[in-house]
């Protein structure tokens, strides 16, 4: 009896995590916020437009806990695929980095704010300062064909990070204002939302499930019939 309670509850802590993808369509640019390469001697060039604007989505093995406050998210990011309009940034890229994600939610974990920051290198390893690569951060701006004028390291993803990204002739760029004008985001993937819900059952846990009950009625009958030999 023992056994296939504890198999039971194996089952609804498993049947309790479900994973989550959160989803951002940003607002389009304005023409005012973008400036694009006045000379393409470097690199590969490329032009913003007011037609573009940045999203995508990440995935995290578990919905994002509530009441954070400007919380590292890093860790539990499994995937993401971003769009600046121009670069995509891809967590399959061996060249993509993530290299900054922080957010705050409500107390039921609805986001209140996600700051995420990207890098893409456009060169061929060794990655090293004058080397050309694309960077976004969401809400805040956007580069295309910049130099590394700074350190390059290893994120903890053993990923190249580059410190410091310099803005010359043949770089593109769009600034939002800050925080910038927000765009939406939407949720996926997640459990029953309503207060204390009991999340579905999966295959597994329904088959766990099943041998509990019945392993219940047959101690049930052994129980009977043992008292019914007694008497």
């Amino acid at each position: 009896m023992k056994k296939y309670l504890v198999f039971l509850a194996a089952a609804l802590v498993q049947a309790g995590a479900w994973s989550a993808t959160y989803t951002y369509a940003g607002v389009p640019y304005t023409a005012a916020a973008i400036t694009n390469y006045s000379s393409c001697t470097a690199g590969a060039c490329g032009n913003f437009t007011a037609a573009m604007a940045q999203s995508g989505s990440f995935t995290t093995a578990a919905p994002l806990p509530a009441n954070l406050n400007n919380a590292d998210i890093a860790s539990l990011i499994t995937s993401f695929s971003f769009s600046d309009g121009l670069t995509q940034y891809n967590s399959a890229d061996p060249d993509t980095t993530l290299v900054g994600a922080q957010a705050s939610t409500n107390a039921s974990g609805g986001v209140l704010a996600i700051e995420l920051s990207f890098q893409h290198w456009a060169d061929n390893s060794p990655h090293v300062l004058g080397s050309r690569m694309d960077v976004m951060i969401l809400r805040l701006l956007a580069r295309k064909n910049s130099q590394c004028q700074g350190v390059v390291f290893q994120s903890p993803s053993g990923r190249d990070v580059c410190q410091h990204v310099d803005f010359d002739a043949a770089s593109s760029r769009v600034t939002l204002s800050v925080p910038g004008t927000p765009g939406a985001w939407t949720v996926t993937g997640l459990g029953p939302v309503a207060a204390k819900a009991v999340p579905a059952l999966g295959d597994w846990a329904v088959l766990c499930l099943a041998c509990a009950l019945a392993g219940m009625g047959w101690w049930a009958t052994q129980r009977r019939r043992f008292i019914h030999r007694s008497g």
